[in-house]
């Protein structure tokens, strides 16, 4: 076998902000990666791991491997994770592999390819973090770049919940979703990192888009880090910026899915009544989604008619907990249901593609 250009070479990397090659591979990036130190620490690290980003090329080869380093989230190390790679060939998922867990070198191959010309589409994993150190083809492949991706582009701003950690890469809701409507995706889903961080937003604003959505509000009561006074406004910043970049374009705030704890306590209430007197205006899910179906309210009064509101609670309710294993992170079922839902939601906004039900690995 013999190894592709990973840079100005076949390779689209698809999904990703950036690329940065490395004396040892590439990194594919979320963030910009000159922009590191501009960002708090577990947000560069959540921007690291490549959920939604694919190595896109056209190939006759009948053979694939990749071979990559996993690395540990700083801060968990140890904190075991598979490293799930999926392979797509003419937009049909036809293999699954899975190395590790843990932080390493591992090389990954997919055999067997039908004969022929294909668009390949290597998923890589949504965590962790890896470096890809090379692709290998048959010796006698012919290779070349994929054809102008014409798709429609979907940028998706959201937590862990979005970023699908754990997940195999092409089974994240958004991962199915894009692949169901032909949508192009840039998933920036950051476990535990979503506060709506103001350079973020310019981010999502100076992407190219055709469409957004912002999966708002779990990590800000998770993390405490806004409270009544502050959220609405700075959900506001969020979307004016968005706004600034994407004039017309179809922009949906899905709030929070269910989440049995949190639905009526916030992340810091403590059982004292002094303490709550004090802390008034810690928010509880319940309280988050109705401050965003305000915002959204508000704007689209004010003109913003391309901006659409879609509760939580539609796309995973109180009757889906069973999908919730840590009453929180959907499962593998948890995301199929999402994505189903989210496509029946936002239905007005674009028409449904033509490929019908998610496909499934054909081995």
């Amino acid at each position: 076998m013999r190894e592709l250009e990973l840079i100005d070479g076949p390779v689209r990397w698809d999904g990703a902000v950036a690329v940065e090659a490395t004396g040892d591979g590439v990194q594919p990036w979320r963030l910009p990666p000159d922009d590191r130190a501009l960002h708090h620490p577990a947000l560069v690290a959540a921007a690291r791991c490549p959920s939604g980003v694919r190595l896109r090329w056209r190939s006759d080869t009948r053979s694939v491997a990749i071979a990559v380093e996993a690395r540990d989230l700083p801060g968990h190390e140890g904190y075991e994770l598979p490293i799930p790679l999926d392979l797509v060939v003419d937009d049909d998922l036809v293999a699954s592999r899975t190395a590790g867990p843990g932080a390493g070198r591992y090389r990954v191959a997919f055999d067997d390819l039908p004969p022929g010309v294909h668009d390949l589409e290597l998923w890589l994993p949504p965590a962790p973090a890896v470096r890809v150190r090379a692709v290998e083809v048959d010796a006698a492949a012919h290779d070349e770049p994929p054809p102008p991706d014409l798709r429609p582009r979907w940028v998706v701003y959201g937590s862990s919940i979005t970023q699908g950690s754990g997940l195999r890469p092409t089974r994240t809701w958004p991962a199915l979703v894009a692949r169901r409507r032909g949508w192009h995706l840039v998933n920036l889903g950051y476990t535990g990192q979503c506060h709506l961080d103001p350079l973020v937003a310019r981010l999502v604003a100076a992407l190219p888009a055709d469409r957004v959505t912002a999966e708002l509000g779990i990590n800000i009561h998770n993390f405490a880090t806004l409270r009544e006074r502050t959220f609405a406004p700075a959900v506001h910043g969020l979307l004016a910026a968005i706004r600034d970049g994407h004039p017309g374009v179809p922009v949906t705030v899905l709030s929070p899915v269910v989440s049995p704890d949190r639905e009526t306590t916030a992340k810091s209430v403590l059982e004292t009544p002094t303490w709550r007197r004090e802390y008034e205006g810690d928010l509880t899910l319940v309280a988050m989604r109705e401050a965003l179906r305000r915002v959204v309210d508000v704007r689209r009064a004010a003109g913003d008619v391309h901006l659409h509101h879609v509760d939580g609670l539609d796309v995973l309710g109180w009757a889906d907990t069973g999908l919730l294993p840590d009453g929180l992170h959907p499962n593998a079922a948890g995301h199929r249901v999402m994505a189903e839902r989210y496509v029946a939601a936002t239905a007005p906004l674009s028409p449904l593609s033509s490929r019908g039900p998610l496909s499934t690995p054909r081995r």
